[in-house]
């Protein structure tokens, strides 16, 4: 589980990246591109898991400042 976590917390880095760049350039392929990645994580994750336990996660994660706004 704990790879999962590390893994979410990089995308979760990522789109935090790409939106700040999507912001400050009006360029937003690379926060598309995160986006869709994100996604593909949680419904693989709400699959494999549950929609329950990735709230959990994301209390977690919000918990050390990762959060998507």
């Amino acid at each position: 589980m704990e790879n999962i976590i590390k893994n979410y917390e990089s995308l979760l880095l990522d789109y935090s990246e790409a939106s700040r760049v999507a912001l400050e350039t009006g360029r937003k392929r690379l926060l598309a591109f995160a986006m869709e990645k994100l996604e593909e994580f949680e419904r693989s994750f709400i699959e494999t898991f549950s929609f329950e336990r990735l709230l959990v996660l994301q209390k977690e994660l919000n918990s050390k400042g990762l959060l998507i706004a």
